[in-house]
């Protein structure tokens, strides 16, 4: 039983493939050659006479694909008879990218013709001058070929093959090279045309557009074999090295136009990991490690796919509302990728769509980008239009509270003229007119001691209002100790400990800029004896090399900043911050206290405010 099996095995083992049989009629019909027999020659080692020895495999799909460094060569093998008319038949491979490809014809006779094209090569040495490789295939007419295909490529070996007439072969590409040529033209132009708004409004998102068109341009023309029309010495184009390049353009595009910074900080985040995988490839490549960089761009472009929709759809999601584009415009390419893929596996049909649909896909995407650009250019004119309004309404409160602020300051100097220094000087007037009427003459000198002090209390008060208005130790100590005396009175006053740890600041600001730091730490400095309840207040001022940063702390009740608060010192304390060009934090966790810090740069010009 073991033997009998054994030699079943060994019957079907030395059995050979009939070889795939190709019938020629029709001279306006295009034959493909469909699921063809192959071998694979992995060191690219096998002569014609070794492969005649081997048996074949036939395919189980209509294309099949072979990464070029698996196996370095691929065979094919098929028969052709012709009952046709003529003998002026061409085999056509598709594939520009390919880079070797030798067609060995073996007539009845025995005798073989053999001729070799580089995919990659210059153009006049195709006996036929296209895109695409063309052999002639002389056979005459009621003859029977044999046909032999080897195939060799740096990057994905995947052979289209079909036998068709002359006349078959230019109504086909007649068609096919007008549409590619229109879609390209349509994207360049626009390609132009944004390179002109770059160098108007120096925005990198174009240069990036630019880039990624160019590219992308540059990709769709090498698979359908046209750049080496034009570029027959650069062979090193390929799939596998230009698409990490269209990758990287994509990634800048993609963060620089969907503000990912502001909308999808992990899509920010993660683009120079991207950008690293991406251009990896070109590294193996380098080394001459096809197979890796083969499927490292296969596996790339398949997650820059999703990269893509999931940063379009989550940025949209945001309000970011020219996503929309982006998401149609890539989504766009990546259909038309699709179709591209399954008719050259042979899932659907050729046709003058499906042949193009790769210059359909980057023209469709280029002038949906396009729309997307100047969408964005729109909302974000929208959006400054309502900043500015905003900023305008929010001008105007600050301006009515500021003359409500002005109003009360006035009224509270009144009040203290009034009350205070008046009605001393009125109490100066009386004592001053008692004693000059007859028989004081003995009550002068206790008079007098009154009067002096009266005066001192006249002159302490002008001092206080003087201050309220300028603190004078500003230009007579500086800020530093201006700020030391302010913090010392005012919670010794109010019975609060504290510690204040100051460094140098003075000479660091102009006057403006200073009057403007001690009155931020004044209101801060007063709310906390007003409002803050607290027990132990901290005072930290630091210089850090280009920028002097402001603590203060306090363990007091704490507050909401994010509230509209009716008070004028939250907002006075922004006001007086941009003005200085400086940045408020506030840390609030109540009931435990607030802290707030204040960082001020040092301008060069000391120009704050202009």
């Amino acid at each position: 039983m073991r033997v009998s099996a054994l030699f079943i095995l060994f019957l079907v083992s030395s059995l050979r493939l009939v070889a795939q049989v190709i019938t020629l009629s029709d001279t306006i019909q295009k034959y493909a050659i469909s699921y063809p027999s192959y071998l694979e020659d992995t060191h690219a080692s096998f002569t014609l006479g070794q492969v005649e020895k081997e048996a074949f495999v036939k395919s189980n799909d209509k294309v099949p694909d072979f990464l070029g460094n698996f196996s370095k060569a691929i065979w094919y093998r098929f028969d052709v008879i012709n009952k046709s008319k003529t003998d002026d038949w061409y085999l056509e491979i598709k594939g520009g990218f390919m880079h070797h490809l030798t067609v060995y014809q073996q007539h009845e006779t025995g005798a073989f013709q053999a001729l070799k094209l580089s995919g990659d090569g210059d153009f006049r040495s195709r006996p036929v001058f296209s895109n695409n490789l063309v052999f002639p295939i002389p056979v005459a007419s009621g003859e029977k070929l044999k046909i032999y295909v080897r195939a060799t490529s740096k990057t994905l070996i995947r052979t289209s093959m079909s036998l068709n007439t002359m006349q078959k072969l230019y109504e086909d590409n007649i068609r096919i090279s007008y549409g590619d040529g229109f879609f390209t033209a349509v994207a360049v132009a626009l390609l132009l045309y944004n390179l002109f708004v770059y160098f108007s409004l120096r925005e990198k998102v174009y240069l990036y557009y630019i880039g990624y068109i160019s590219t992308a341009i540059l990709h769709t023309n090498l698979v359908a074999g046209h750049v080496q029309l034009f570029l027959p010495w650069l062979d090193v184009l390929n799939t596998t090295t230009i698409l990490p390049i269209v990758s990287f353009f994509s990634i800048l595009f993609t963060n620089s136009f969907l503000q990912t910074q502001t909308y999808a900080p992990f899509i920010y985040k993660i683009r120079w990991p991207m950008i690293a995988i991406c251009l990896l490839p070109l590294v193996f490549y380098a080394v001459g490690s096809y197979k890796v960089a083969i499927l490292l761009v296969a596996i790339f472009v398949f997650t820059l796919f999703i990269y893509w929709l999931v940063a379009g759809i989550w940025v949209y999601r945001k309000g970011f509302a020219p996503a929309i584009f982006y998401i149609i415009g890539f989504g766009a390419l990546a259909l038309m990728s699709v179709v591209f893929e399954l008719k050259m596996k042979g899932w659907l049909e050729e046709s003058y769509w499906t042949d193009s649909s790769l210059f359909i896909g980057a023209a469709i995407e280029a002038v949906i980008l396009s729309f997307a650009l100047a969408d964005k250019f729109n909302f974000y004119k929208k959006e400054k239009e309502r900043l500015q309004e905003d900023a305008y309404r929010q001008t105007t409160r600050f301006a009515r509270e500021l003359i409500s602020m002005q109003e009360a300051e006035r009224k509270r100097i009144a009040s203290e003229l009034h009350d205070g220094l008046g009605q001393k000087l009125i109490l100066i007037k009386n004592k001053i007119l008692r004693a000059a009427q007859p028989g004081a003459a003995a009550s002068i000198h206790l008079s007098g001691e009154a009067l002096s002090q009266n005066v001192a209390e006249a002159i302490q008060e002008v001092r206080d209002i003087s201050y309220g208005l300028r603190p004078y130790q500003l230009d007579l100590l500086g800020l530093s100790s201006s700020i030391k005396s302010l913090v010392e009175e005012t919670l010794d006053a109010a019975q609060i400990d504290y510690e204040i740890y100051l460094d140098n600041v003075d000479q660091l600001f102009d006057n403006n800029a200073q009057i403007n730091i001690y009155r931020i730490i004044q209101e801060c400095v007063n709310n906390i004896v007003k409002h803050a309840a607290a027990s132990q207040v901290s005072i930290h001022i630091k210089h850090q090399s280009d920028q002097v940063k402001i603590t203060i702390s306090d363990d007091g009740v704490g507050f909401n900043h994010h509230l509209n608060h009716a008070g004028f010192g939250l907002k006075g304390m922004k006001e007086r911050l941009q003005i200085l060009e400086g940045k408020m934090t506030v840390t609030t966790k109540q009931p435990k206290g607030t802290l707030f810090e204040f960082v001020i740069p040092l301008l060069t010009d000391t120009s704050y405010g202009q």
